[in-house]
């Protein structure tokens, strides 16, 4: 999905290991190919049931203004790791994870009728059970953008211009926009549309009325 197309926070997407419980802290680790390169001693100050309900209540506030409605989805990795009875964690995980669903049912997606957490092995080799998680993960979030309640119809020019801004990279002067928009056949309103829509979804920063020649 390219990211002209959708809100910067149309959806939350909580990570957690399926080998911790929801009421434990989590660390801060950072992996290479299954290898635990580095892990910060310090645990978080919110435990995993926590982080998750918090990106609810986020997403929760932000449909309560009325202009879209994120999404909170939730990754479970080392699946792994679950050992013999992972298949009756996994069911007592998903049966947790479902009171917190009723709770914020309009904005917490589940896999299916089942489960709310996808639970995935990061390091399945490229094959069959890879390919799977692909699809089903394309598919939630394919789903997710159509029910975020906002869809807009973007010209195909506006990529094209997005795309040159992003070769330039860095600080960008207006009269540049201007120069490349009249190439693409975009006029100065046109532009000043496209700058507006990008910054509303998080793609640059333009103060028009503070810093008006300049592109960030």
């Amino acid at each position: 999905v390219l990211p002209l197309l959708y809100r910067n926070e149309f959806l939350h997407i909580v990570v957690t290991r399926l080998d911790e419980g929801l009421d434990d802290k989590p660390k801060v680790r950072f992996y290479n190919k299954g290898e635990d390169l580095y892990t910060f001693p310090d645990q978080l100050t919110l435990t995993n049931r926590e982080f998750i309900e918090r990106a609810c209540q986020i997403a929760e506030a932000k449909a309560m203004s009325g202009k879209f409605i994120p999404k909170v989805m939730v990754v479970g990795t080392h699946k792994d790791k679950l050992g013999i009875d992972g298949e009756a964690r996994l069911k007592e995980i998903n049966k947790e994870l479902t009171k917190i669903q009723q709770k914020y049912d309009r904005v917490l997606i589940c896999k299916s009728e089942d489960e709310v957490i996808f639970a995935v092995n990061a390091m399945a080799p490229v094959g069959k059970e890879r390919q799977q998680y692909t699809e089903e993960l394309q598919d939630i979030i394919l789903k997710a953008v159509e029910e975020t309640g906002e869809v807009i119809d973007v010209p195909l020019k506006w990529l094209a211009f997005h795309l040159d801004l992003d070769k330039k990279g860095g600080i960008v002067r207006k009269s540049e926009c201007y120069k490349t928009g009249e190439i693409l056949g975009m006029g100065k309103n046109d532009v000043d549309e496209a700058l507006k829509y990008f910054e509303k979804v998080g793609l640059l920063l333009h103060y028009p009325d503070d810093v008006p020649d300049l592109v960030f």
